[in-house]
């Protein structure tokens, strides 16, 4: 990457996909199925809402676009990249 495009800042801010919870399990129904579904609890935990809360929820990520980074367009997409570079290609 010519590194001159970027200009004098330095720090990105990434396109990204935004999904609920529920369409990120629906997402791993649909690559992983069932089975890994089923080894979903819900345990809400009050620190890490507390985190989360105080994420950021709107962002401007013209920058990187405009220098050809892109994201998925589907949580799908995110759990089969994970499924290639973290598990080898496979499902356990």
């Amino acid at each position: 990457m010519d590194t001159s495009l970027i200009g004098p800042r330095r720090n990105l801010t990434m396109p990204g996909l935004s999904a609920t919870v529920g369409e990120e399990i629906e997402a791993l129904r649909r690559v992983a199925g069932d089975r890994a579904v089923s080894l979903i609890r819900h345990e809400p935990d009050p620190l890490i809402a507390g985190i989360v809360a105080g994420w950021p929820t709107n962002f401007d990520a013209s920058r990187a676009t405009a220098l050809g980074f892109r994201a998925e367009t589907v949580f799908d997409e995110i759990i089969r990249i994970h499924v290639e570079d973290e598990l080898g290609g496979r499902l356990p």
